[in-house]
């Protein structure tokens, strides 16, 4: 497992600020219940030989009952509340690093993927050259009503790992890169499409959701992301450009996802 950065424990305790209380007072309280439980066991064994002022044996095996049960029920909360904190790390800090990963926007200026979050919601298609030119002319269909919701298209060529650094040949039906950097735009205008940069990169990150979800490296997948760069959903395939269209509200331009997590189903 990769090491978990600062920022992704930060992350985890800012969604998750009583997740600490639950998983220490869980750990606590079943120390608690385990000495009680030592205690029960060292009054059964008097019981049972009979010690001058014992309790009877059925009362000290009840009560080691009763302190062995509420052992099991604490530790078995302590168990799940720190299997559940390691998950919600591992995705956190999955989400950090997909965030520093490098694109390239048309005007030929190379960012981080954080640099834009925040008023872009990034739609992740990674497929092969030819699947993945068919899903981003079907989004093209949908680029006005796309590009008012502020989508960003990032499709990452998952056929070599040089691929994403290529220019269409002609050999195939692949992505017109050429003339995506021609393209102009006014100031406030967002780019319909970034390019994804050492495209190697990229694979492995999008390789690691697949084997996390048990997915088929070939097959061809989606992410998409809200403005704070949370996985917002995914699936296989291409993505429904039509549903996004119509699910994701309209970006409110400088006040655009103050309450993000409320942004639509897709």
């Amino acid at each position: 497992e990769r090491e978990v950065s600062n920022r992704a424990r930060l992350r985890q305790e800012v969604a998750n600020p009583f997740a600490v209380v639950r998983l220490w007072g869980a750990a606590a309280f079943s120390a608690q219940a385990g000495v009680a439980s030592l205690v029960a066991m060292s009054r059964l064994a008097a019981s049972i030989a009979n010690a001058p002022g014992a309790d009877t044996v059925e009362q000290s095996a009840q009560t080691l009952g009763i302190d062995l049960a509420c052992l099991g029920v604490l530790a078995g909360i302590f168990l799940r509340e720190r299997s559940q904190e390691a998950k919600r790390l591992q995705k956190f800090e999955r989400e950090e690093v997909l965030s520093q990963l490098v694109i390239e926007l048309p005007s030929g200026k190379r960012a981080q993927l954080q640099d834009i979050q925040g008023f872009a919601r990034l739609v992740i298609v990674s497929a092969g050259s030819s699947e993945l030119a068919t899903s981003v002319k079907a989004a093209e269909e949908w680029r006005t009503e796309l590009s008012e919701r502020a989508v960003i298209v990032v499709p990452v060529i998952q056929d070599s790992p040089a691929a994403g650094n290529t220019e269409d040949d002609g050999s195939s039906e692949t992505i017109d890169w050429l003339s995506w950097r021609g393209e102009k735009l006014t100031d406030n205008e967002k780019p319909f499409m970034v390019k994804p940069v050492r495209n190697e990169e990229w694979q492995r990150w999008i390789g690691e959701q697949k084997e996390e979800a048990s997915v088929n490296q070939d097959a061809m997948v989606w992410i998409s992301l809200r403005k704070d760069g949370r996985v917002r959903s995914s699936g296989k395939g291409s993505p429904n450009w039509q549903r996004f269209a119509q699910t994701i509200p309209v970006d409110k331009g400088a006040w655009g996802g103050f309450l993000d997590g409320m942004d639509g189903r897709v």
